[in-house]
């Protein structure tokens, strides 16, 4: 039988908690109801697919892009590399930055996990790093698996810079978890899972965990 040893390994939720009503960008709204049985249930009014922790597939940018029920769940978990940016040097993430801090020990089908560790720099985003369509380019010639980044993480300095970040990378069928929370992360290396609710969507929501060495 399989098992995990938890003497020897830890569960790390890198979720955020999604809490009614959301945000004007990001709504949550519901209402209480009841069942048959006269059991609760809440009815999801208002919604969309990019809510707290979430994973984005092509169908996000091409209109005939791959749906998340698409993708094989393999490509949502598997080892995972953190980058962990810490001096605001760093803030503009190339493919040169991402070398520096992980090329040593990033390994091709890799999961790429990147945090903001900027001290003071979460309060303003202007401050937060920022990935660049040059680290995207390093991270599909690396054969990146997947791209994390944490809620205080850019995905590129403006508009233009994002929607390229987003075509070099989905254009890969490579897919890119957003809002997570990765400060309990203690190692440079971990084993990482976002799995998706199995909507016919551009994204869906997702539970992110790491499995780490104690």
């Amino acid at each position: 039988m399989f098992t995990i040893d938890l003497d020897q390994y830890r569960l790390v939720d890198l979720s955020v908690v999604i809490k009614p009503p959301g945000t004007e960008e990001r709504p949550l709204e519901v209402t209480l109801g009841s069942l048959a049985d006269d059991t609760y249930r809440m009815d999801i009014n208002r919604c969309h697919s990019h809510v707290g922790t979430h994973v984005e597939a092509p169908r996000h940018f091409y209109d005939d892009g791959k749906l998340i029920t698409d993708i094989p769940l393999g490509a949502f978990l598997g080892g995972a590399t953190v980058l962990s940016v810490t001096d605001s040097a760093d803030q503009c993430v190339t493919g040169e930055v991402i070398d520096k801090h992980v090329g040593t020990i990033f390994e091709p089908d890799h999961i790429l996990l990147c945090r903001n560790s900027i001290p003071h720099s979460r309060e303003d985003e202007s401050a937060w790093p920022m990935l660049t369509p040059d680290a995207a380019r390093w991270m599909v010639e690396h054969h990146m698996k997947l791209l994390v980044v944490d809620q205080w993480f850019s995905l590129g300095e403006d508009v233009p810079a994002t929607r390229q970040l987003h075509d070099i990378l989905l254009s890969q069928d490579i897919c890119i978890v957003e809002v997570t929370n990765l400060d309990d992360l203690t190692r440079p290396q971990c084993f990482f899972m976002a799995l998706p609710i199995g909507f016919a969507l551009d994204s869906s929501f997702a539970r992110a965990i790491a499995i780490e060495e104690r």
